[in-house]
């Protein structure tokens, strides 16, 4: 088999977290929740450098990561990373408004693939970019929406397009929790409706929590702090017809849910279960929870296992920077319609 030379830039807890590991049990190896434990985990890749501005940062993957890569080398500075280092593989888990320049610099030099953190960018003109460099350098470009890569969601996607329950009509899409923030979090969300959706968005009218009348862009250099995020309700149209109504409210109870509304059935999907709802009548509804099959290749671990089958095999990748950038559109139009007095906008966007 290949090895693929890997380099992270960014070393945040998605970037750099490693799972914590049972050592009583007969089971091994923890489903990886960072780019870093991706890499670990895949028999293919090895870590030759990571990078952060901050010392402290290195300093602590250095001490969560030793053991397995005691010859690590650490930087500061990522362009020269990249030109030391010549990676095949390159990790963008930075702020988001430094994901462009990274990207290009990365599809311009020794970069075979690029695993970059959601959302694509924070401008349409930095997505453009960066979807232009990869597509000039023939360099593949995955941008890490994880449910792309949860088998429930995929279970759900096929269900619909086996046409068992009929076509697809609409999505409702909710998301809740204190942290329910529209570039932050919301990014998935959206992104996910154009996952079942799989159609281009048309117009979308769009309304900002109270308080948010100021948030005309996204500067994305934050996310930490929810007050610096708005909560967002939107409807999306979508060219084949289908009607999307995506809805986020902070409030204590986490959690998030799409439900796919088919014409002879609905489907209810988060990351806790899948549920298919059949009704007879306006009394009578069965419901089965559908348990989907066991993965070895999922959430970050899944795109880095796809980018090297992808640059092996051949083939389309499921999260695209396309798809990012449509994201990204969504989200943007938001703001607009805000900002216009809630009205409609049409996409794609001017």
């Amino acid at each position: 088999m290949s090895t693929y030379k890997a380099v992270i830039i960014g070393l945040t807890g998605i970037g750099a977290s490693r799972p914590d590991e049972s050592s009583h049990l007969p089971i091994y190896g923890r489903i990886p929740r960072s780019h870093a434990a991706a890499y670990y985990r895949h028999p293919q890749t090895e870590v030759v450098g990571v990078c952060d501005i901050r010392q402290e940062t290195l300093d602590n993957f250095r001490q969560n990561w030793h053991d397995v890569w005691p010859d690590m080398r650490y930087y500061t500075d990522y362009r020269e990373m990249l030109e030391r280092e010549q990676p095949d593989l390159v990790s963008v888990a930075t702020p988001d408004h430094l994901h462009a320049d990274i990207t290009v610099d990365a599809a311009n030099g020794s970069a075979r693939a690029i695993l970059c953190e959601k959302p694509i960018a924070t401008t349409l003109a930095d997505a453009d970019r960066m979807i232009a460099a990869a597509e000039a350098n023939n360099v593949l470009l995955s941008i890490e929406h994880t449910r792309r890569w949860d088998p429930r969601f995929h279970a759900a996607r096929e269900l619909i397009r086996s046409g068992e329950i009929g076509p697809l009509r609409s999505i409702v899409t909710s998301l809740y929790s204190a942290r329910s923030m529209l570039f932050r979090n919301g990014t998935h969300m959206v992104d996910t409706t154009c996952f079942f959706a799989e159609s281009n968005p048309q117009w979308l009218f769009a309304e900002l929590e109270e308080g948010f009348d100021h948030f005309t862009e996204y500067k994305g250099d934050g996310g930490h702090d929810p007050a610096t995020d708005p909560a967002a309700s939107a409807y999306i149209h979508f060219a084949n017809g289908v009607r999307a109504f995506y809805n986020s409210i902070k409030i204590e109870m986490p959690g998030s849910q799409h439900e796919l509304i088919c014409e002879r059935g609905r489907i209810e999907v988060s990351d806790r279960e899948l549920t298919v709802i059949r009704g007879t009548s306006h009394f009578e509804w069965s419901k089965s929870t559908v348990t989907p099959d066991d993965y070895m290749h999922t959430f970050q671990l899944g795109a880095v296992a796809e980018l090297i089958h992808v640059l092996e095999h051949g083939g389309e990748l499921v999260s695209p920077g396309r798809e990012g950038r449509k994201t990204l559109e969504i989200m943007l139009a938001i703001l607009r319609s805000h900002q216009l007095g809630n009205i409609r906008v049409n996409l794609p966007l001017e």
